[in-house]
């Protein structure tokens, strides 16, 4: 970590323009931030010195302050001050491949795949798909890697019948391109996910988990189980996730519900 705070030239916020002024600077300090290349771990500028430069109130300044740590781009050091985040991918609550989530913020996604065999189920995932313990399915074993720096693990059970005689596009040297979803969704195999269910919990890397991921033995991770079903309700994957937990983050906005029914 650098103490060095980099020198950032104010750009020009217009008072008159209907964007509200936090929301300019916020976009005026990511602007800042690539064009003076700011890497993870360098410090940020001080409130006072950003209210300095951009000549607004210190309100306005912790406004975009706390949209830019919220979106992950800025992490606050009690005592220490600000400093710039290691980019973390973030959750949306959408049915979609990590390939798809990771390019929509500007990553370059990418995966390994560790292992891709037809095995029985075990008794944990064909209770969750709905099959009878031991039913044929292809188990799949995943790393999942953003600008070429491993994020996640997943572990994939996908019963044989969902997949329409297919099986042998998911052999291992054919799935390291392209998504898993994009296989199971296009011709010839077809499937329509329509929905998924998502339970998250806290947890630490394992040896072998850590190893893979690049971390530290009880490293903090994203633990998170997905059961993805057709619009007929049919379960057709069962996934196991592991995302390290300061590269990946699920973030959710909540609504209060419609006045009267909650007091």
């Amino acid at each position: 970590m650098t103490a060095t705070p980099v020198d950032l030239s104010p750009a020009r916020l217009d008072r008159e323009a209907p964007l509200p002024l936090y929301a300019q600077l916020e976009d005026a300090l990511l602007r800042e931030i690539r064009e003076t290349g700011l890497q993870p771990g360098d410090r940020f500028p001080s409130e006072a010195e950003i209210q300095d430069r951009y000549r607004v109130s210190r309100a306005t300044v912790r406004q975009a302050l706390a949209e830019l740590e919220a979106s992950g781009v800025i992490r606050k050091a009690q005592g220490l001050g600000s400093f710039v985040s290691v980019p973390k991918i973030r959750h949306v609550p959408l049915l979609t491949s990590f390939t798809e989530l990771a390019s929509s913020q500007g990553f370059v996604p990418s995966h390994r795949i560790l292992a891709s065999s037809v095995e029985e189920s075990p008794a944990g995932a064909a209770d969750e798909l709905g099959l009878e313990e031991g039913t044929r399915c292809r188990l799949l074993r995943r790393l999942f890697l953003a600008d070429g720096s491993p994020v996640g693990l997943a572990e994939t059970w996908l019963p044989v019948r969902a997949l329409r005689g297919h099986d042998d596009l998911f052999d291992r040297d054919r799935l390291n391109e392209g998504s898993m979803y994009e296989v199971l969704q296009s011709p010839p195999i077809g499937l329509v996910l329509d929905h998924a269910v998502e339970t998250i919990s806290p947890g630490v890397a394992d040896a072998a988990s850590a190893e893979l991921l690049g971390c530290g033995p009880g490293t903090p991770v994203l633990l998170i189980r997905r059961l993805t079903f057709t619009p007929d309700g049919d379960s057709v994957e069962s996934t196991r996730l592991v995302f390290v937990g300061d590269r990946y983050e699920y973030r959710v906005e909540l609504q209060r519900p419609e006045s009267g029914r909650w007091r």
